[in-house]
């Protein structure tokens, strides 16, 4: 059973996410396994209801920013264009 804490901290992972996938560009979609492609609004709907499908996405994201806070995204993009100086 989820905790009060954990459900807080889900509910602010869902706000953020929504508010990424928010601001993806309507003409693009995902692909997400073998569960298929997804377009933005398929995304923000599976999110919002909370399907398999949305906390695959939700788990995704997290882990994007995750890596990003981390630098890890950071770090290769600028060495590699150190390497081309």
């Amino acid at each position: 059973m989820e905790g009060k804490e954990e459900k807080k901290i889900n509910k602010e992972v869902k706000k953020i996410v929504l508010a990424r996938l928010e601001v993806f560009p309507a003409d693009r979609k995902i692909s997400i396994g073998s569960a298929g492609e997804f377009t933005k609004e398929e995304m923000i709907k599976n999110v919002e209801d909370e399907t398999d499908i949305g906390e695959k996405i939700m788990e995704i994201q997290l882990n994007y920013l995750q890596t990003l806070k981390e630098g890890i995204f950071y770090e290769q993009n600028s060495s590699s264009h150190e390497a081309k100086a």
